[in-house]
C-alpha cells in the first residue's frame, strides 16, 4: 500500500512532523508541497497537512486540497495541521479544510507546533519572538509538537487503509 504524506510550512515544523509520521506508517512518502506536488491518484491513501499562521492553512497545502479534492475524496485520506494555539486547532480545521474533505477524513488532527523564532527572518521572527514572551508571562509553556498526536494519526490512518 502506498500512502503519501503531502505537507507545507515555512519554519519546518510541518515537514518535521510528516517525516515522524512516515516513520511510523513504513514506506511512507513524504512531499514537500511548497516544492513539488505528487499526484495524489498514484496513491492508496494520502495525508495532507500543514502549518497555520495567522489563522490560515499554508497556501500550498490548501491549493493542494482544493486542486485534488476529486481525488482525495476516492481514497483514505488523513488532514493535519501545525499550530502554536492548540486550543484553536477545531476551529482552524473547520476554516482551512474544504468540508467535503473534513467529512471524508479518516482523520483531522493538530500535531502542536513550535514557535521557532531562529527559523524566521523580519517581522515574523519578531512577532514570534513576541508570542513567546507573551506566553512565558502568562506561565504558558511554549508550544511543542505532539508526539501522541502523531502516533494516533498513523494508527488511524493504517486502520483506514486496511493496514490495520
Amino acid at each position: 500500500m502506498k500512502i503519501l504524506i503531502a505537507a507545507a510550512g515555512k519554519t519546518g515544523t510541518a515537514m518535521t512532523c510528516a517525516e515522524r509520521l512516515a516513520v511510523l506508517l513504513e514506506g511512507a512518502q513524504v512531499a514537500d508541497l511548497t516544492l513539488s506536488w505528487p499526484d495524489p491518484e498514484e496513491y492508496d491513501a494520502v495525508i495532507v497537512g500543514g502549518s497555520i499562521r495567522m489563522g490560515q492553512l499554508h497556501r500550498k497545502a490548501r491549493s493542494y486540497l482544493v486542486q485534488h479534492r476529486d481525488a482525495l475524496l476516492a481514497r483514505p485520506l488523513g488532514c493535519f495541521i501545525c499550530c502554536a494555539l492548540t486550543e484553536e486547532a477545531e476551529g482552524y480545521l473547520k476554516k482551512n479544510i474544504p468540508a467535503p474533505l473534513l467529512e471524508h477524513a479518516a482523520a483531522a488532527v493538530c500535531l502542536g507546533g513550535r514557535l521557532a523564532p531562529r527559523a524566521r527572518s523580519g517581522m515574523d521572527k519578531f512577532l514570534a519572538a513576541s508570542f513567546a514572551r507573551s506566553l512565558e508571562k502568562g506561565g504558558r509553556p511554549a508550544p511543542t509538537i505532539d508526539d501522541e498526536a502523531i502516533r494516533q494519526l498513523a494508527r488511524q490512518m493504517r486502520l483506514a487503509a486496511g493496514r490495520g
